[in-house]
């Protein structure tokens, strides 16, 4: 990844069971002369898919100026969309960082106000400095040597220390290729959706799911090619459920498929259990596969 700023105009819809609400620690700074300094004094990680590979997972260690719950995080279905959309972190900078499995490590800075976001990695201008880095905590310092310079031109400075151990779900019973009856209740459901059966894809879909779909001032026509529209939206074309974890009533499903023709992608999808009926709760695109 090169150095360089963005600038957007959006907004962004961003196991230690025993110590999940332990918040960790960080200090240090990111400064933009002329435009803002990013000051760090808590820190939270957990597990994120990778989005170059979303078989694998990263390390994602948000760092700020506020607290923030790591519970909030652990059973969350997308950890990095449910920190990054934290009341907490509303209007404030903040910084991400992914650590890889190898010790590499990738930047996000983004300023708030403006959305400037300035990104950065070790196999680029940043340096790493670990003091721990094990399954369960990371412990290190990301730095630059000197000032960096952006594409456009502007320079920064990082300076980053953080301890903070990795809260993750749960353990989960793996589920086989084809996701066992929640797969097989997501298989109906696309092809609900693809005959526009609007009182199939209700029968399909659990409360959270329906809240998007049901909308009261459309048709039954009309919902069903919203909901057809919203799935083709998550989920890859031709798809194929190649696993998934089970954790009681919940079920998360490996999803993947065709992003665009010639590209893999995968999606992860929540089903849920009431009684003995499995329902679809929500889905996400994770990022490409290789």
């Amino acid at each position: 990844m090169s150095r360089r700023s963005i600038s957007l105009s959006l907004a962004f819809g961003l196991a230690l069971s025993a110590s999940a609400s332990v918040a960790g620690q960080a200090s240090g700074s990111v400064t933009v002369p002329n435009l803002a300094t990013i000051t760090a004094s808590h820190a939270v990680a957990y597990r994120v898919r990778d989005q170059r590979n979303a078989r694998t997972t990263q390390t994602e260690i948000l760092l700020s100026d506020v607290a923030v719950d790591a519970a909030a995080l652990q059973a969350a279905f997308d950890p990095h969309a449910t920190a990054i959309n934290l009341d907490a972190l509303r209007d404030r900078n903040y910084v991400l960082l992914w650590v890889d499995a190898d010790g590499r490590v990738s930047m996000n800075a983004t300023f708030s106000p403006t959305m400037t976001q300035i990104l950065d990695d070790t196999t680029d201008g940043l340096k790493v400095a670990w003091t721990t880095n094990s399954p369960l905590r990371l412990e290190g310092r990301v730095f630059s040597e000197g000032p960096l310079k952006t594409m456009d031109g502007r320079t920064y400075t990082v300076d980053l220390r953080f301890g903070v151990d990795i809260v993750a779900p749960a353990p989960g019973q793996a589920l086989p290729a084809g996701g066992g009856e929640p797969g097989r209740v997501l298989a109906a459901l696309v092809a609900a959706a693809e005959k526009k059966d609007w009182n199939a894809i209700k029968a399909a879909s659990g409360p959270s799911a329906l809240r998007m779909f049901d909308k009261s001032y459309n048709t039954p026509a009309e919902n069903a090619t919203e909901a057809a529209d919203l799935l083709k939206v998550w989920l890859p074309e031709k798809m194929v459920v190649t696993g998934g974890q089970l954790r009681g009533d919940v079920a998360t499903l490996d999803v993947e498929g065709e992003l665009f023709p010639g590209q893999l992608g995968l999606s992860i999808v929540q089903m849920v259990r009431t009684g003995p009926v499995w329902q679809f709760e929500r889905a996400a695109r994770a990022g490409a596969v290789r």
